[in-house]
């Protein structure tokens, strides 16, 4: 199994995970101001699947084969009641929801360390220092010899809090400055990593496109190096069947969103307008709306969360954690978008005696660009907050390769830790989310510590911490691997594995997917041991040769060059390029809710789940 054989994954899960994708170089690295929170870019729809390519991708087991000899004694130790065991402890109140950063989740890292310590797995985080603090590692192995290894590697965050911001508008007009300023929370919404005021000057870059297919460049002759950057969204003559941009399938997907216009911004699904404006290096992107209207964006702002009677309202401060300095591996290159109202816009353009929707009017009629600078404007962003530092953990623990000229490869088996913590008397406990997905971790550690035959590659298993806060901890180990990132040859990542779908749920995931069949499909699913399983092209035969040993029935997804990852930590390891496996189970109404406790878990579900892993990543360590 050669890595370099394997192109970049991209495959998304769908849960609401923003913070943290848009850390740049500059100051607004830290700045995301989210007004209005449309889709950037081209975000096309999944494609829709005819029944036969359905059919090829689903993997229906329903008389599992006996385990060959040479796993089945690690496979038979994940049983319903040891991985339940697990996962009463983590998901118990006594760890309080396992937060970031939290007392209740360092227990639950101690207790992880605990258990690789007593089934002999090899620590592979940092050293001790004398002061019985965490000093971190160089890359590799020869830093420290295994025995001055913990099982913990610190990681240490920015904690932002209390944030507010003003965008002040400065206008000259002959002799006169004229200023305005605009509040946070009033006219947008900001979200920053700490307290910093950026100064720039002002450009109108019409949509923003540069499209030679389309014959058309709104940036001839205009320089944007660290200026802000103001544009439409998506691209002219979304209506006009005489536009460029309708010359074929490829650029109306690329500009005219199909998205619901309400939906949240994740990660691009391809090359977008946006990262071509930021190979250009403006300071700050600023975006108006193509169609819509300001009541919107101000309901929005003022919107307050309807009280119900089946959940909690609970309030807390908001809370945000970033990685120091430059530290994110996911790439994309794409300078911050502030999506503002008309009334701002109009207010920007003042100098030029013209509206926003002037200037589109005659971008649309003329089917030319009309990019302006807007000389004697200039836009003054500035955020406070209160900032400091917090640490936490990801536990690692690993089991050598037998074969010695392929033991310096690595495969990592992970899932995040974390969860959202307490509020009061709520507590947050995460057993599905993603309790479940670290008792896997534990169950396929523990399994290969028993297994008489070892693998030839290495395996490492990883706990991650701060996967709610942005992918953060799974972030920093692909930057501080164990070994040099280029050995790792596969990432197995495990989500929210423990609950079965129902009719409900597999209609809402039949209809995101646009799965044809509807009801007839169902009939041939048994959704009691239904799985989806998201991988890198030439993976899927391990899968399906794994499944025949455990039974489930499983959909599986293939990932798509060129996109980048989000939604769970499999998007760290997507981003520097290394294959992954990636399974999950129902998505249900008790995600992110109190309400989401072990005694909704499907034990036989769960264990099967925990067993897929085992003998996936068992098989490409060997393969």
């Amino acid at each position: 199994m050669k890595r370099k054989k394997i192109p970049l994954p991209n495959v998304k899960k769908v849960i609401n995970l923003l913070g943290g994708l848009f850390m740049k170089k500059s100051f607004f690295t830290i700045l995301l101001v989210v007004v209005f929170v449309l889709s950037i870019g081209a975000q096309s729809p999944p494609q829709k699947q005819s029944a036969e390519e359905m059919e090829k991708n689903l993997v229906l087991v329903d008389k599992p084969q006996a385990v060959p000899d040479s796993m089945r004694v690690g496979c038979e130790t994940i049983t319903a009641d040891n991985t339940m065991a697990l996962l009463t402890f983590i998901s118990s109140d006594l760890l309080d929801g396992r937060d970031t950063a939290s007392r209740g989740y360092k227990i639950a890292a101690e207790y992880a360390a605990s258990l690789f310590k007593l089934w002999g797995i090899k620590p592979a985080g940092d050293m001790p220092s004398a002061r019985g603090r965490f000093r971190g590692m160089t890359r590799g192995t020869g830093g420290a010899t295994q025995a001055q290894r913990t099982f913990l590697q610190e990681v240490v965050f920015r904690e932002t809090s209390d944030v507010s911001g003003t965008m002040k508008l400065d206008t000259r007009i002959g002799a006169q400055v004229k200023s305005r300023t605009f509040q946070s929370g009033v006219d947008f919404s900001m979200r920053s990593s700490t307290a910093e005021s950026l100064t720039a000057p002002v450009v109108f870059a019409g949509y923003g496109i540069t499209e030679k297919e389309a014959k058309w460049d709104d940036f001839k002759n205009l320089d944007v190096k660290g200026k802000i950057v103001l544009i439409l969204s998506e691209a002219p003559g979304k209506d006009n069947p005489k536009s460029p941009f309708q010359k074929n399938k490829k650029l109306k997907e690329k500009y005219f969103r199909t998205a619901p216009a309400m939906r949240m911004a994740r990660s691009s699904r391809g090359p977008s307008k946006i990262q071509d404006i930021s190979k250009r290096e403006p300071a700050l992107i600023i975006q108006v709306q193509n169609t819509g209207k300001d009541d919107t964006i101000y309901k929005q702002l003022a919107a307050t969360r309807r009280i119900s009677d089946e959940r909690p309202i609970i309030t807390r401060p908001r809370r945000r954690l970033s990685l120091p300095g430059r530290t994110s591996p996911m790439g994309g290159g794409s300078t911050p978008v502030i999506t503002i109202t008309r009334e701002i816009a109009n207010a920007i353009l003042e100098s030029t005696g013209k509206t926003i929707d002037d200037l589109k009017n005659t971008i649309e009629k003329n089917l030319k660009p009309a990019s302006i600078n807007l000389r004697g404007t200039q836009l003054t962003i500035t955020s406070t907050a209160k900032v400091k530092l917090v640490k936490c953990y990801n536990v690692l623990g690993l089991i050598e390769g037998s074969d010695p000229d392929l033991k310096d490869e690595v495969i990592v088996i992970g899932g995040h830790y974390d969860h959202l913590g307490r509020s009061g008397d709520y507590i947050f406990n995460g057993a599905d989310d993603n309790g479940s997905g670290s008792v896997g971790v534990l169950a396929s550690a523990r399994a290969f510590t028993v297994n008489p035959v070892k693998p030839k590659r290495t395996i490492l298993f990883a706990l991650w911490t701060g996967e709610e806060k942005g992918l953060l901890g799974s972030r920093y180990y692909v930057m501080n691997p164990y070994s040099p990132i280029d050995k790792t040859v596969m990432y197995f990542n495990m989500d929210m594995i423990s609950r079965a779908y129902d009719e409900q749920s597999f209609a809402r995931m039949g209809r995101m997917f646009q799965f044809p069949g509807g009801k007839d499909l169902m009939k041939k699913i048994r959704l009691s041991d239904f799985l989806t399983v998201n991988f890198t092209k030439g993976l899927d035969d391990i899968v399906r040769e794994a499944n025949q040993y455990v039974g489930l029935h499983l959909f599986l997804r293939e990932a798509v060059e060129g996109r980048r990852g989000g939604g769970s930590d499999h998007a760290s390891f997507a981003s520097v390029k290394v294959p992954y496996v990636y399974t999950m189970a129902a998505m249900t109404s008790d995600y992110h809710q109190t309400s989401d406790s072990v005694e909704k878990v499907s034990k036989e579900l769960f264990t099967k789940a925990c067993r897929l892993t085992f003998l996936v990543s068992f098989a490409a360590a060997n393969k």
